[in-house]
């Protein structure tokens, strides 16, 4: 029961920050929306993992931009909160993350959250356990025509280390 509100209660922030923008006031000039979406690969970090799922995992990510937070002992940045996916064969790894991120054309972010993950273990037996994670990122903007363009390498660490890896991306910010 725990793990399903916990879920839902995940999936709710998700939901509301994706369709919040749906309901801004159309007589407003459009400003930017404060989402990012991203798609690459992931390669995990442990060996056995490597072993039983391969090293390249498709990889994709959504991160909404939280206005109105600000907290002056950090460097000037934002807030977001991100979701990520990657996933092969029976392993799957889907962090909800808070960030802070700072800089303009080469930015850095770090974060933490849970870890919605699912693998077999040693006993053929599927752990599904909500986890703790964090992740940290380096990214360069480019922009290239009308949507913002952006690279990134982030990695994402996990309670558990067979869900820990690296992730690069590249993505659009709308």
């Amino acid at each position: 029961m725990k793990k399903q509100l916990l879920s839902f209660a995940a999936l709710s922030v998700v939901c509301a920050c994706a369709t919040a923008p749906a309901f801004a006031d159309q007589t407003m000039p459009q400003s930017p929306v404060g989402v990012s979406l991203r798609v690459g690969g992931f390669a995990p970090a442990e060996s056995d993992t490597n072993n039983n799922a391969g090293t390249s995992w498709l990889a994709a990510g959504f991160d909404y931009k939280l206005s109105g937070i600000h907290y002056s002992k950090l460097p000037p940045g934002y807030f977001s909160v991100s979701i990520d996916y990657a996933g092969k064969g029976n392993y799957r790894s889907a962090p909800l993350l808070l960030n802070y991120t700072c800089g303009k054309t080469l930015y850095w972010s770090a974060g933490a959250g849970v870890n919605f993950a699912r693998f077999p273990q040693d006993d053929g037996v599927m752990n599904d356990k909500v986890r703790f994670a964090y992740d940290a990122a380096i990214g360069l903007n480019f922009v290239n025509g009308q949507i913002p363009l952006f690279l990134e390498v982030r990695y994402f660490g996990c309670e558990n280390n067979r869900l820990g890896g690296t992730a690069v991306y590249v993505g659009g910010r709308f």
